[in-house]
């Protein structure tokens, strides 16, 4: 009876595996077969956000083309001004209009690059750079040309920073020179205080001229902060023209100790010379 036990029990033992062994293989079966209806798996495609956008035209024509040529001023050269002639003969006559000989080195017209050693920089990117760091916006207009100009070309006065120089020796230079032109002789010790330690009149227009100056760094390529600290040949002194010299204009001279300047605003006698 024990022997008839134990082979009906290897029997269905041994039929168990031969069923799990055909499941096995037909569920491997049916997987092989789904694999092969399957499609292939593919990467991933990234579609860039401008790709399909049209283009919208800056000027707002949308239909009509642009026209007229693209004005290209030459670079002013700082280096060539004693060689070119006729650079130097522009130099000459933009500076006649002012009263002015050798307290400014150039004057260039916001529309212009210039050229001081190897760095070549236009007054669009100083005005720009100047524009930012004080929180205002640089109006500019597009042409039909294509140009993008400031909405109006004005004078800036450039001074290339030699050794030995400071700011207020500079701004004290370009007003001796102004008032001479005038036939007015200022002093060498004008600037120096007056009445126990008391600011003269010569002595605020400088401090104030601080507020109408951009001092640029052209090897770093921005507008300076620090204009106590200013390196010989890697800076320039910025002057907006109009404002200087109109301020200058307004002043009668032998009033002028009756200036008052508070930081900020300077109040000027109402009379020219």
């Amino acid at each position: 009876m024990s022997l008839q036990k134990n082979g009906k029990r290897s029997g269905l033992i041994t039929i168990a595996v031969i069923l799990c062994g055909v499941f096995f293989l037909t569920a491997l079966y049916f997987t092989k077969l789904q694999e092969k209806d399957l499609p292939a798996s593919k990467g991933k495609i990234v579609m860039s956000q401008k790709q399909g956008i049209n283009k919208k035209d800056i000027t707002g024509n949308k239909n009509k083309a642009v026209k007229g040529d693209i004005i290209i001023m030459p670079t002013l050269d700082y280096n060539n001004l004693q060689k070119d002639k006729t650079l130097k003969q522009l130099m000459v006559s933009r500076k006649e209009g002012l009263g002015i000989k050798k307290s400014l080195d150039m004057i260039v017209n916001s529309d212009e690059s210039f050229k001081i050693g190897d760095v070549q920089i236009s007054m669009r990117d100083i005005l720009e750079n100047a524009f930012i760091k004080d929180g205002e916006v640089f109006e500019e207009k597009i042409y039909d040309s294509g140009a993008i100009l400031p909405q109006k070309i004005k004078p800036y006065g450039i001074y290339v920073v030699q050794p030995g120089d400071n700011i207020w020796n500079i701004h004290f230079n370009i007003l001796k020179e102004f008032y001479g032109h005038h036939g007015i002789h200022v002093t060498p010790r004008a600037d120096e205080p007056i009445d126990q330690g008391k600011s003269s009149g010569v002595g605020k227009i400088l401090k104030f001229s601080e507020t109408l100056v951009i001092i640029y760094n052209l090897i770093e390529k921005k507008v300076d902060s620090n204009i106590d600290i200013i390196e010989p040949l890697s800076k320039i002194v910025v002057y907006n023209v109009d404002e200087v010299f109109s301020l200058l204009q307004e002043i009668n001279y032998h009033n002028i100790d009756r200036i008052q300047f508070d930081g900020k605003t300077i109040w000027i006698p109402a009379k020219k010379i």
